[in-house]
């Protein structure tokens, strides 16, 4: 098996900011493996809210620390791979990257699409909520009205703002009613910004009153112990993303949230993926799947796995200029597989990357 990783550079249409920061891009690594004439590839993007952050050049490194040891290996070999990833300590997202290849190879070899091998059905798949990041109430209106003319049929929305919770107020409001009449649904996300338990339920109670679905990662990663003192007496439901990222995480979490948001860079790929989902099903929890900063090509393999979630947040492809791959398809809000095999993405062009 021939491992190569090679620079996937990917820049936003526009720009994104969340509690954390703004993003206008992402360094991205391509991976692929090549194997009796076939070659599959698969993404890494970078995961900052771990520690020590991963990077294109940390995955590129542990991949290439990595490939000596699958000299032997075939790419079905999956649980093989990864048990020597796990000793080699490779990054979870660099994992998740190899693994999209491995996947892809198989899917390619079989002339089958790796969602038909997961016996996913496209049929379930719900509306991908698209996303409004942290500006200004007027430019928020503006991007709002934006996403529901491409076709938008859910609308995320990033609240946590460094400045306060007027200007989380203000600019929920201002989406809402750009919104008003569409008919979508509107679900926010605070990827942590939000101080205290008190700030945290203030805002829940307050965005419970607007018809909000529900309200994802209201605390700070490494704040868990906070989440069930927010749960008791919820006001809406309580996704957790920045705090569960292994299916380890989901029993720890279990009782103090309403449902997980997987993420197959921070999981480790499709096989941790699918422990996490069978894990919070165990636990009667609820399943969204999100996304990093990626292209079709890492998305196609969520979207593999997305016929087995409530709700989804795969839209980080819609948002690039230019996308790298095509194959996905959008329709009525909604991100389809290809029937193509393996994970159904091409090159846009040839000198795409």
């Amino acid at each position: 098996m021939q491992i190569e990783t090679c620079p996937l550079p990917l820049a936003k249409r526009r720009p994104l900011t969340i509690s954390r920061g703004t993003s206008a891009g992402s360094d991205n690594l391509l991976v692929s493996v090549t194997h009796d004439g076939v070659t599959g590839f698969g993404e890494f993007a970078p995961v900052s809210q771990v520690d020590p952050p991963e990077t294109a050049d940390t995955a590129a490194a542990a991949v290439a620390a990595l490939a000596p040891h699958l000299t032997d290996a075939a790419p079905w070999e999956m649980q093989k791979v990864e048990a020597l990833s796990v000793e080699q300590g490779t990054g979870r997202a660099a994992l998740c990257a190899l693994e999209a290849a491995l996947h892809d190879w198989t899917g390619k070899r079989l002339s089958a699409p790796v969602w038909r091998l997961l016996g996913a059905d496209p049929e379930r798949i719900v509306a991908t909520s698209v996303t409004v990041g942290i500006q200004p109430p007027d430019e928020a209106a503006e991007r709002t009205r934006e996403w529901l003319s491409f076709g938008g049929r859910s609308l995320k929305i990033k609240l946590g703002s460094p400045a306060g919770l007027d200007a989380d107020r203000a600019m929920f409001e201002a989406v809402a009613e750009a919104a008003h009449g569409s008919g979508v649904p509107l679900r926010v996300d605070a990827n942590g910004g939000w101080r205290t338990v008190e700030e945290a339920r203030a805002m829940m109670a307050w965005l419970a009153e607007r018809g909000v679905d529900y309200v994802e990662q209201p605390l700070a990663h490494g704040r868990e112990d906070e989440f069930p003192a927010l749960f008791a007496g919820r006001p809406l439901p309580l996704y957790a993303d920045e705090s569960c990222r292994t299916a380890a995480d989901v029993a720890r979490l279990a009782a103090c949230v309403d449902g997980v948001n997987l993420k197959l860079m921070k999981a480790g790929g499709i096989r941790e993926g699918l422990r996490i989902i069978h894990a919070a099903r165990a636990h009667g929890l609820s399943v969204m799947m999100g996304c990093m900063s990626e292209s079709s090509l890492s998305i196609a393999a969520s979207v593999a796995l997305s016929a087995y979630a409530d709700h989804l947040d795969l839209d980080s492809h819609l948002n690039l200029a230019p996308d790298p791959f095509v194959g996905l398809v959008w329709q009525a809000g909604r991100v389809f597989p290809s029937d193509a095999p393996g994970l159904g993405v091409r090159y846009a062009t040839k000198d795409a990357i």
